[in-house]
């Protein structure tokens, strides 16, 4: 059996911050405890609050820029220098004429191919068994470039945290099943073709990922079955289950009225929260919240109040009753204050895989209500964990939130059980002790794979160079 002292992890996320970033590091973490080596690199936007195990790319392993510079001298290096040109013009035309006009509130969307290469260096005369693994990474690897640098036997584990990874472009279908004939046609871009930007990023994927040693990891059973009906992946393919990891230490019950004194929030208030990292995005469901909430205030006058969190101010925000607005917090402290201060979390998504705020609310011992969508019925279990509506129904959902504002009861025993299951099975050492018998058993599998001749890494890394 392999040592955890002898496996190397590669962790790589777009951003250091956001929900699928902060569970990315949660098994970082997790991973460095069980003595595994394990690296965590972002790409863009600022640095983390915890720089010690968190590297930025731009710092490590290329440089995106000097692998478009030429040596006049050399031919060789001038056509791919041109080469590289005509890519990027293809790959601009293609945003202006299909996502540059998408307006504002629409789902993101993310290209396969990138105006700059970014192949993957690996360090020379490592004895260590080595692991790539990849959780949300839009807007920072350009597939072809990035895939073609790893060896074909060399372990990728891709945690998904939306459909991106498995489409042409979208990060939720929204009902839409193209991507498993190969897109085109996409309802979400601008002037939509058969040969569309979805379709040109569907087949660069698809190529960049054909013989690969693939792993794919999912947090909920919805988005793995939605993945395993995709055409993009190779046929040897892997597909799991791993829950996200939830630090407990740092989302934890907080006595409610010393968290709403420390918040300056009124004590004798229901008190309803709602949060994302942007609250403009329409498929977090803010403008059907709005709407089950005026029926809850219409039945409970000057009962309750709402807890925003997130970034954007969307109009809906005016038709909520009295509203505490904490603006944009990915501070962990803060966020359990929040939660524990809260009476309820509501997640009105309209379609969602597992999203953070209803997993931290519940380590919180904080009851959920959502609806019956994506991957939130499997872990806000109606009427043991939470509350469930039915999909976009804004009436039934107000049931549910009233329901709750009527029984303390019921919203006491609610968040004990979900406490309680966060530590039966969303615990952070759980899942890294998972993902370390994952990591095990794909090394056992592939190591008769790896290939005989030592030179085929530099080979490979030559021709991407």
């Amino acid at each position: 059996m392999v040592s955890p002292a002898d496996i190397t992890v590669r962790h790589f996320s777009t951003f250091p911050h956001g929900g699928a970033a902060m569970a990315a590091q949660r098994l970082h973490v997790g991973l460095i405890k069980f003595g595994l080596s394990s690296r965590f690199m972002y790409h863009r936007d600022e640095a983390p609050d915890d720089r010690s195990t968190i590297e930025n790319l731009h710092q490590l392993s290329f440089n995106q820029k000097a692998h478009l510079k030429t040596d006049e001298g050399h031919r060789l290096d001038w056509l791919l220098f041109r080469v590289a040109r005509i890519k990027e013009k293809q790959i601009h035309r293609l945003y202006r004429r299909h996502l540059a006009e998408r307006p504002p509130g629409f789902e993101t969307y993310a290209m396969a191919r990138l105006p700059y290469p970014t192949p993957l260096s690996f360090p020379a005369g490592s004895s260590k068994s080595q692991i790539i693994h990849l959780h949300w990474i839009s807007f920072f690897l350009d597939y072809p470039s990035f895939f073609e640098s790893i060896p074909d036997h060399t372990p990728i584990v891709w945690t998904l945290h939306d459909t991106n990874a498995f489409t042409g472009g979208c990060h939720f279908v929204s009902g839409c099943d193209r991507f498993q004939a190969g897109c085109g046609s996409c309802p979400q871009i601008q002037r939509p073709g058969p040969n569309d930007v979805s379709r040109d990023s569907f087949l660069a994927k698809q190529a960049a990922l054909k013989n690969k040693n693939l792993h794919v990891v999912s947090p909920s059973n919805w988005l793995m079955e939605l993945a395993k009906r995709s055409s993009i992946w190779p046929a040897n393919t892997q597909f799991s289950k791993i829950h996200y990891g939830m630090d407990l230490e740092k989302f934890r019950p907080l006595d409610r009225t010393a968290t709403r004194r420390a918040l300056g929030l009124p004590i004798d208030k229901q008190l309803i929260a709602f949060g994302a990292a942007d609250l403009m995005n329409e498929r977090k469901g803010i403008r059907l919240l709005a709407l089950a909430m005026a029926q809850v205030e219409r039945s409970h006058p000057n009962q309750i109040e709402c807890l925003v969190f997130g970034e954007g101010d969307p109009e809906f925000l005016s038709q909520l009753p009295t509203i505490h607005s904490m603006g944009f917090v990915d501070d962990a402290r803060r966020l359990n204050q929040i939660y524990s201060a809260a009476n309820m979390v509501v997640v009105p998504s309209l379609e969602d895989n597992q999203p953070q705020t209803g997993l931290e609310a519940m380590a919180c011992g904080t009851p959920v209500v959502a609806f019956i969508t994506g991957g939130i019925p499997e872990f806000v279990r109606h009427e043991q964990t939470g509350l469930l509506a039915r999909p976009s129904d804004p009436a039934d959902l107000a049931k549910q939130i009233t329901r709750l504002v009527n029984d303390s009861d019921l919203q006491q025993r609610l968040g004990h059980a979900a406490r309680k299951m966060m530590e039966t099975e969303f615990e952070v050492q759980t899942q890294a002790w998972q993902h370390l018998k994952l990591y095990r058993n794909i090394l056992s599998s592939t190591a008769a794979a790896k290939p005989s001749n030592p030179q085929e890494t530099f080979h490979r890394q030559q021709r991407t160079a």
